[in-house]
């Protein structure tokens, strides 16, 4: 509470109480009076205590609601004013920021930043609504969540239940944060009118914006204020000034080049903290724990310019056998204040069955040794059936293509795909053919490549082998004494694994490391440019798959144990979105003939860096225009001066009745 004049109502005080309390001090002077009996003498014994001056006062209520009224009128000059919220009547819009770090616990009570916004917002609609004799029309207010997405809660409305109602119902997402939507669309609500040049203008005045916020908003350097939202625009600021939190920013999974099988996984971490830390990471395979790796992080530093820069560190965990369809888990195990970004998924696909195409009809050793493979499947053509399927453009239905004992007439037969070729020479540029030799054996061979997990060629004797002069870029993966065996050759999307002989003019078909090599050269070439893992989604996307045409019950199941039912109009296009929270989200399916369902996992990670600096701004800038955190109210002076006048009137009127009734009753 202040006092706008205080003198001046002391003053007036100091003037008018003294004169009114010596009023009732003063002796009235009365005359002698014979009276006619003694009846009358205490009445005039009274009088005379009443008015001998300098007596201890009597109590008098008359006096009391005096004294009352001239303290009340003295107030009133003194004009007093109390702080409070202020009431401005026009059209108020609430931004309640939802996104990922608003889910940060990180204050003593042990609450989200989230529930902290929405009892702040909910306290400034109990002021605003809360009515009053000199109160002002409370006006209309329109509720906005907003992240990487915007949720109009409620349009403007007057109504305090379906404020409060409205503000309740905002849930957390794990989005990452951008306000233009959200205040296009508030500007869209109060813009009515298009001028002559075409540009909408708002109708009645400019709502006050009040946006509750940890201020980590990503487009807040795009946005601009217009001229008359500068100074109704307010930011209260909402978390700890010293958060804690470790971040997973990265994860990526890559197969070891000697060992196809292995693959390693990477993942990035970051420290926030201006303290270094040492935590525990741990990896996990379908939610059972594989392994655990403890390592530390530098503390968060400022570059000259005075910007931070997070303290970071690597972490990598090898896996000897890839687990196809396996759910992989990076998980740092130290607790902080936001545990969105703590884990990170990647999903495995399962193993992938091959469609292999094999040019030579009468190859029957290659055809044997494929057949005993798990293929999708083998189809078996000539050479004139290959070229009408290259003509037409049919290659890409096949992920491994075999040319044994073939060549093709030029290069043209050749598109980019994955070849491998036994025999003759493919004409390819930089395989020039030299013509045969003679007998010879491997003397070198590259044992760290795929194609020769365990074979061995050291029993190996080619009768006749084709002289080939390799270019630069065709690797040499086996020699003899007068040139290659095996060769390997990519460019671009093609890939050629070469052998340069034919394997039943060697004594190879009798040796358990043909089969070997024949399954690890399809093997290889089929995996070749396909993904180690699914695609990993971000919150707001949605989850997209392909399902069969007949797929029946379909339903996705959140990491919050809640089941959604989906009923697309076309299975082979099914999506499901927006995602609101990360996890591991799993999509299920019933197909005709089988008992128990599909499903296919979906890993939704946050992987944000600047979400998970969830260290609070002090300020924002939007655009030009700075705006400065006004904590969690907007307050300003409500007079009180009006109050005490009609107090003062009030009391006036019991003082004039109960005089009245004194003297006339």
């Amino acid at each position: 509470m202040t006092w706008l004049t205080p003198l001046t109502g002391a003053i007036l005080a100091a003037a008018i109480i003294p004169p009114l309390v010596l009023l009732y001090f003063l002796k009235l002077r009365r005359r002698p009076q014979a009276i006619a009996s003694t009846l009358l003498w205490k009445k005039s014994v009274e009088d005379l205590h009443a008015n001998a001056p300098f007596q201890k006062l009597r109590r008098n209520l008359l006096l009391f609601l005096q004294l009352l009224v001239l303290c009340l009128l003295a107030a009133a000059v003194m004009q007093p004013q109390m702080r409070a919220r202020k009431n401005t009547g026009g059209k108020t819009v609430l931004l309640i920021d939802n996104s990922a770090s608003m889910t940060a616990i990180d204050t003593d009570t042990g609450v989200s930043r989230l529930d902290l916004a929405r009892e702040a917002a909910k306290e400034q609609i109990e002021a605003m609504y809360a009515g009053g004799w000199f109160s002002r029309s409370p006006g209309q207010t329109m509720v906005l969540a907003f992240s990487n997405r915007v949720q109009p809660m409620i349009r403007f409305s007057d109504s305090k239940q379906q404020i409060l109602s409205a503000i309740d119902s905002i849930q957390p997402t794990h989005g990452s944060t951008f306000i233009a939507d959200a205040l296009k669309l508030a500007r869209a609500q109060n813009t009515n009118v298009v001028d002559a040049m075409g540009e909408a203008r708002p109708v009645g005045p400019t709502p006050a914006f009040h946006l509750y916020s940890d201020g980590r908003i990503e487009d807040l350097a795009d946005q601009l204020l217009r001229n008359d939202e500068m100074d109704k625009f307010t930011f209260h600021s909402v978390g700890s000034d010293d958060p804690d939190n470790v971040a997973i920013t990265a994860i990526s999974v890559q197969r070891q080049y000697d060992q196809p099988n292995a693959v390693e996984i990477f993942a990035s971490l970051v420290n926030f903290n201006s303290f270094p830390i040492s935590c525990d990471v741990q990896l996990s395979i379908n939610d059972v724990v594989s392994s655990i790796k403890e390592f530390a992080l530098p503390a968060m530093t400022d570059d000259e310019e005075g910007v931070n820069i997070p303290g970071r560190n690597h972490v990598l965990f090898r896996l000897d056998n890839l687990p196809h369809g396996a759910v992989l888990g990076i998980t740092n195990l130290r607790e902080d204040d936001f545990a969105a970004d703590n884990i990170a998924r990647v999903v495995l696909p399962p193993p992938k069955k091959l469609a292999v195409l094999l040019v030579g009809q009468n190859r029957f050793l290659t055809r044997m040794a494929l057949e005993g493979m798990s293929l999708q499947k083998l189809e078996i053509v000539s050479g004139e059936q290959y070229q009408r399927l290259v003509q037409d453009g049919r290659l890409d239905q096949y992920d491994v293509i075999i040319l044994d004992n073939y060549a093709p007439p030029s290069d043209e037969f050749m598109p980019p795909a994955r070849y491998l070729t036994v025999g003759p020479t493919p004409p390819l540029a930089g395989l020039t053919d030299f013509g045969f030799d003679e007998a010879g054996f491997v003397l070198t061979m590259k044992q760290e490549h795929p194609v020769f997990r365990f074979v061995n060629l050291d029993n190996l004797f080619v009768s006749q082998q084709r002289l080939i002069q390799p270019s630069d870029d065709v690797v040499v993966l086996a020699e003899g004494r007068n040139g290659p065996f095996v060769m390997s050759l990519d460019r671009g999307s093609l890939h050629v694994i070469h052998v340069a002989f034919d394997p039943l003019q060697s004594n190879w078909p009798f040796q358990r490391s043909f089969v070997t090599f024949m399954f690890n050269a399809v093997e290889y070439l089929g995996q070749l440019d396909s993904t180690l893992s699914h695609q990993a989604y971000s919150p707001g996307e949605a989850l997209t798959i392909r399902l069969p045409v007949n797929a029946t019950d379909i339903s996705v199941h959140t990491p919050q144990g809640m089941e959604e039912s989906i009923q697309p109009l076309d299975p082979a296009q099914t999506s499901w979105g927006p995602i609101l929270l990360t996890g591991l989200h799993v999509m299920s399916w019933q197909v005709p003939g089988n008992d128990e369902p599909l499903s296919h996992p979906f890993a939704v990670n946050l992987l944000d860096e600047i979400e998970s600096n969830i260290k609070p701004a002090s300020e924002l800038v939007l655009g030009s225009h700075d705006v400065t955190a006004a904590g969690q109210t907007q307050a300003g002076y409500v007079p009180l001066w009006p109050w005490a006048l009609a107090l003062s009137l009030l009391i006036l009127m019991i003082e004039w009745w109960i005089y009245h009734r004194r003297v006339f009753l």
